[in-house]
């Protein structure tokens, strides 16, 4: 790889400084984008596995992940595929592996773009921004998520939530998860997808892990707790928040 290169401007992408998520099972790979790319304006956070990558997507919440492929336990595909599942972020696959079978998959599970090891930097800067312009600018997007009959409102870039124009204050966990079935609002997520969701692959939270947050955020959002109105179960399969026309 180029380290020596670089752009001659930072980004200028969504008004902030982008996050980057670097997935690489090598640490001197890892550890030369992240140089790279901070030099050219970006914050970074680094990955060495396909399961910590998940975890970092989840805590950090970057703006885009550059993403190896051969990686051990949980290669760069599955992780490609379990993102895709979960969200829209823009995924680049960075990668030393060749041929048109690899290719073809990294697109088929979801990747934005895959760039050949070794790479130059600027032309690796320029696919990155490449990717982030295609995202809706904070104005376009649902910074401020209203739904119902602005029953409920969610601002996703405050992290606060109103339920029938109460503030209501909701930990990091239950913030979480109510965004996640928010997204999702009127489709049942199963128990496994929901906890993957939150805790990551390789979490150990169980079941009732899982039934404590949705009776805590229960008690936050709705007026009877006996017969609940929005975030509802679908017994053995997992629970929805349907809000068409303000009530379930």
């Amino acid at each position: 790889m180029n380290t020596q290169a670089t752009i001659s401007a930072p980004f200028l992408v969504l008004g902030n400084r982008p996050t980057v998520l670097v997935v690489d099972d090598d640490s001197n790979t890892a550890t030369l984008l992240k140089l790279a790319l901070e030099k050219n304006g970006a914050r970074v956070v680094t990955a060495l596995s396909g399961r910590q990558a998940m975890r970092q997507v989840f805590e950090h919440r970057p703006d885009i992940v550059l993403l190896d492929l051969n990686m051990p336990e949980v290669d760069g595909h599955t992780v490609c595929q379990r993102l895709r599942e979960l969200c829209d972020i823009p995924i680049i696959v960075v990668t030393g592996l060749s041929g048109t079978d690899n290719v073809t998959r990294a697109f088929a599970v979801g990747a934005d773009d895959y760039v050949m090891k070794p790479f130059d930097v600027p032309e690796l800067m320029a696919r990155i921004q490449a990717c982030l312009r295609r995202i809706p600018k904070p104005a376009d997007t649902d910074d401020a998520m209203v739904l119902g009959n602005g029953e409920l409102v969610i601002d996703l870039q405050r992290h606060r939530v109103w339920v029938r124009q109460n503030e209501v204050h909701l930990t990091k966990t239950e913030f979480d998860l109510l965004v996640y079935l928010a997204r999702n609002q009127g489709r049942v997520l199963s128990h496994a997808m929901i906890r993957s969701h939150i805790w990551g692959e390789d979490s150990l939270s169980g079941q009732d892990s899982l039934k404590q947050f949705i009776g805590t955020l229960r008690k936050k959002i709705e007026l009877d707790l006996h017969k609940p109105e929005w975030l509802v179960s679908e017994h053995g399969v997992g629970y929805a928040l349907v809000l068409e026309n303000g009530r379930h």
